[in-house]
C-alpha cells in the first residue's frame, strides 16, 4: 500500500501543489471569517444582514476551494470520475485524503452547498448560522489532511 502511495504522488506536480496551496490559503481566510462570525449569537447572527452575508460568501467560497482541491488530486492521480460534489468528498475519503469520521462531520456542509450556490432563495439564515458554527474549526483538519495527503511539506 505505502509503495502504490507513493507511486501516485508521482503524479502530483509542484504546479499542482501550488494550485492547491494557492486554494489553502483562500479556504484559510474563509474559515477565518467563519472563526469571526462564530463568536456572535444565533440572536445577533439573524438580526444583522451582513453577518449573514458573510456567513454565506465564506462558506460557499470554503467549499468552491474544497472542490477544486479535490478536482485537482482526482485528476492528478486519476481516480474514478465523481458524479457531483459529494462525491467529490466521497472519493477523497475512499482514497484516504480524508477519515470516515470527518467524512461524517463534514459531509451535511458539503451537501449544503446546493442551497448556497443554486437554491439560495431557499436559504435560511439560522441554518446559515448553524453550519457557520459547526463548522468553523475544520479548517485544520482539511489543510492537515490534503497537506498530508499531497506532501505539501
Amino acid at each position: 500500500m505505502a509503495d502504490r502511495m507513493e507511486e501516485l504522488h508521482m503524479f502530483i506536480t509542484d504546479t499542482h501543489r501550488s494550485q492547491i496551496r494557492g486554494h489553502l490559503t483562500l479556504m484559510e481566510k474563509q474559515f477565518q471569517v467563519l472563526q469571526r462570525l462564530s463568536d456572535y449569537t444565533e440572536e445577533q447572527f439573524l438580526a444583522d444582514l451582513i453577518l449573514q452575508a458573510a456567513g454565506e460568501r465564506a462558506l460557499h467560497l470554503a467549499l468552491e476551494s474544497l472542490t477544486d482541491i479535490g478536482n485537482i488530486i482526482i485528476d492528478a492521480l486519476i481516480m474514478r470520475d465523481p458524479a457531483s460534489y459529494e462525491d467529490i468528498f466521497e472519493i477523497l475519503t475512499e482514497e484516504t485524503v480524508f477519515t470516515r469520521e470527518f467524512y461524517d462531520h463534514f459531509i451535511d456542509l458539503v451537501r449544503f452547498r446546493k442551497l448556497l450556490a443554486h437554491e439560495y432563495d431557499k436559504l435560511e439564515a439560522s441554518a446559515v448560522w448553524h453550519y457557520v458554527r459547526k463548522h468553523a474549526g475544520d479548517f485544520p483538519t482539511l489543510r492537515d489532511s490534503i497537506s498530508t495527503y499531497v506532501k505539501l511539506g
